[in-house]
């Protein structure tokens, strides 16, 4: 009968009672309050320094089948090809692969890609968004222009080398002008400051109450 009660005694003996934490924390308050300050005060200085972030930003989508036949055929396409025609299919992929190797010479280019909404009715995404970041608009904007050029050249050349120099055949199609906007958030800044500070503090109340516990036992 002298099991059960050992065990219970020894499963009291590893709980870790809350109360005195809780009671450490309250009672060095101030200590948690000055740290919390010293890292809001201490992000916002970082931020104040630090260069500003700007974003140029433009959605692109994939050329026309139609300005891809008229331009490798140098005549008018008709109206309206069947979509399920083995020539329609051919040129499908001449799309892609034009497309494809533009975003890949924009990432290399360090040009962000990601998708967007509204997709097609497969699982490909039919519209992306190409940005890029610089200190200032206008070299986020330079870049991301600049980076889209070369990537339209070095895709054509490489899947239509055939073309002539002067061709209007494009591997991408931008939907709008490129945009910038800042990413600087001062709120952020402060918020994880202030976060970091009241660990720390906490930390350090509660490394400063174990260690003396630990005297206290010993």
């Amino acid at each position: 009968m002298s099991s059960p009660t050992n065990s219970n005694v020894r499963s009291n003996d590893d709980e870790i009672d809350l109360i005195p934490l809780v009671q450490a924390l309250w009672h060095s308050k101030i200590t948690i309050i000055v740290t919390t300050v010293v890292g809001t005060v201490a992000s916002l200085a970082l931020s104040a320094t630090s260069p500003e972030q700007w974003t140029a930003s433009t959605y692109i989508t994939k050329p026309s089948l139609y300005s891809l036949y008229k331009e490798i055929n140098e005549k008018d396409a008709p109206a309206k090809a069947s979509p399920l025609s083995l020539e329609t299919k051919l040129y499908s992929t001449i799309q892609n692969d034009i497309f494809y190797s533009a975003m890949g010479v924009m990432a290399a280019k360090s040009v962000t890609l990601k998708d967007a909404p509204p997709k097609s009715g497969g699982n490909e995404p039919v519209l992306y968004v190409a940005s890029t970041t610089a200190t200032t608009a206008a070299a986020a904007s330079a870049q991301l222009k600049s980076a889209m050029d070369i990537a339209n050249t070095e895709a054509i050349a490489l899947n239509l080398p055939a073309l002539a120099a002067g061709n209007t055949l494009k591997a991408f199609n931008t939907l709008d002008d490129v945009k910038t906007s800042t990413t600087k958030s001062t709120k952020k800044f402060a918020f994880l400051g202030a976060f970091l500070g009241l660990v720390l503090g906490s930390v350090f109340v509660l490394g400063r109450f174990f260690i003396r516990q630990y005297k206290q036992s010993h």
